[in-house]
């Protein structure tokens, strides 16, 4: 008997072990089957790391057309040293991938928008550098006539004065209606428009119409104008509408939404833009705000008036009585301070092209 359950326990221990091998078995089994996570595809993030690190290998900073605003590289390489981190990171899920490439295109968008492009030598319509004299150094033709201002504002004459840099006689002075009368040709009338201006304003005093301080303008309200109001940028175009009915007109009358210049001793530089859709605002290179809710082309004047720097209307023109309004001198006005190198172009710059001008124009 002994010997008997000897073996009983044996055989049963063995069977035991058995059963646990087998048990121990299936459990690696069916671990080994359990699928391993997806696989992720890297491809869209790598093709934006090749994009992104072309631009930040092959172009430069600066201030001159063809290169890229300064600065502005920066939050690019930031983005291609966070893109190529998930990259590398075989943890990363197909979300964070997705997700890096989104950004990194979009950062890559934003750096391609900081080219400074060429402005084309047909896109300048007229520069009034003032250096003694109103002629046009555009090559253009357009030189303007030196002409004293209506008697309601005081009869003012242009003078010449220190420029920006301290130059004696490189800029001038103007004051109770003085100004500069350039004559009437349709390229001065374009469908699209950028005005860039160097100005100290200096309104002490003042008590003729103090709100309306006239940089340059041609036809008042009924074509253009760029002033400020009384120290805010503001710009007025007259527009065909293209809804509801073409040949409609209606007058855009914005200013810079609350960005003012100072007046007094500093000079700002000071850029309008518009085309159809979109009017913009600079100060000192800087945007200060864009109108988007602004469709439509400036109207082609059909009773042309002469351009006139530092006033809304040439001398000529002006009425004391006029029940329109639109010629009346009442509702006119002047700049009164100091004005230098006024540039006009048919094309609306972009952010970049007007930084690099403000920057190009900011030393000697």
């Amino acid at each position: 008997m002994t010997q008997t359950f000897i073996r009983f326990k044996i055989l049963k221990t063995i069977m035991l072990l058995g059963v646990l091998v087998v048990l121990i078995f299936a459990a690696c089994s069916k671990n080994s089957t359990t699928p391993p996570p997806p696989a992720t595809d890297k491809t869209a993030l790598q093709k934006a790391l090749d994009s992104a690190n072309y631009y930040s290998t092959n172009t430069v900073e600066g201030t001159k057309p063809g290169q890229y605003t300064a600065g502005s590289k920066a939050a690019l390489n930031s983005a291609i040293a966070s893109a190529t981190t998930i990259l590398n990171d075989p943890t990363s899920t197909q979300a964070t991938l997705t997700n890096a490439a989104a950004n990194l295109a979009g950062a890559t968008t934003t750096y391609k928008g900081a080219y400074i492009g060429q402005i084309a030598a047909a896109n300048l319509i007229a520069y009034w550098k003032m250096n003694g004299n109103a002629n046009d150094s555009s090559g253009n033709g357009h030189n303007g006539t030196i002409t004293v201002g209506h008697a309601f504002f005081g009869a003012g004459v242009l003078t010449t004065t220190k420029d920006r840099f301290n130059q004696a006689g490189m800029a001038y002075h103007f004051d109770h209606g003085a100004n500069i009368e350039v004559p009437y040709t349709p390229s001065l009338n374009p469908t699209q428009m950028s005005i860039s201006a160097w100005v100290r304003q200096d309104t002490a005093g003042r008590t003729v119409n103090p709100a309306n301080c006239y940089i340059i303008a041609m036809n008042r309200w009924n074509g253009f104008k760029f002033q400020t109001q009384p120290f805010l940028p503001f710009f007025t175009v007259k527009v065909f509408e293209p809804t509801p009915a073409p040949g409609d007109t209606t007058i855009y009358d914005r200013d810079d939404a609350g960005t003012a210049i100072v007046p007094g001793t500093a000079w700002y530089h000071l850029v309008a833009t518009f085309k159809a859709g979109v009017e913009d605002f600079y100060i000192n290179g800087t945007l200060v705000k864009e109108w988007t809710n602004t469709p439509g082309t400036p109207i082609a004047l059909t009773s042309p008036v002469n351009l006139v720097i530092g006033a809304d209307l040439p001398l000529s023109k002006y009425l004391t009585v006029d029940a329109s309004g639109n010629f009346l001198v009442d509702y006119g006005g002047f700049w009164t301070g100091d004005m230098d190198d006024i540039m006009f172009y048919n094309i609306a710059l972009t952010g970049p092209q007007v930084q690099s001008i403000y920057t190009n124009q900011a030393t000697l």
